[in-house]
């Protein structure tokens, strides 16, 4: 049997054995370039973020207090909203708080003191972000019960 360089010029064409159109090619390699750079960019933004924090350690103080412990990493220019909760035994929260670290250092340890409705086995700390809320789940207390009052601000400086 011939290989399909021994045929003829029209059979080579009837059945698509010819070259491919190097537009063709041109194009799915800037394609594939684009996918990859935009990917690459992704990860990177996504593993480099402007504000880093981490809990470092939670308390139980008493049954309507938790001390949460934890650290952020910021630029220090503006101020950085942090989320904390605590949560009992059926994971049922027991205490949330939005709080605001003031501009200052560019990194911070705070010990937090978040008031509980009851005791606590549980206290996290949800996330952080300079300029605005993090994106972290909302607080989820059981029908008929309500967050104590909490302390809105840290001092950054």
């Amino acid at each position: 049997m011939p290989s399909a360089t021994h045929l003829p010029p029209h059979l080579r064409a009837r059945y698509g054995l010819g070259r491919p159109p190097v537009a063709l090619l041109v194009g799915v390699g800037l394609v594939v370039a684009l996918l990859a750079s935009f990917l690459a960019w992704t990860g990177w933004v996504l593993s480099n973020p402007a504000t880093t924090s981490e809990l470092l350690a939670f308390r139980v103080v008493s049954a309507t207090r938790v001390d949460v412990t934890f650290e952020v990493r910021r630029s220090g220019e503006n101020p950085t909203t942090c989320v904390v909760r605590a949560q009992d035994e059926k994971h049922d929260d027991v205490g949330y708080a939005t709080l605001t670290i003031t501009p200052g250092r560019d990194y911070v340890q705070v010990t937090y003191p978040l008031a509980t409705r009851s005791t606590a086995v549980e206290g996290e700390l949800l996330g952080c972000d300079e300029g605005q809320a993090p994106r972290v789940d909302q607080p989820d207390f059981p029908p008929g019960t309500v967050n104590p009052a909490q302390q809105p601000t840290v001092d950054g400086s």
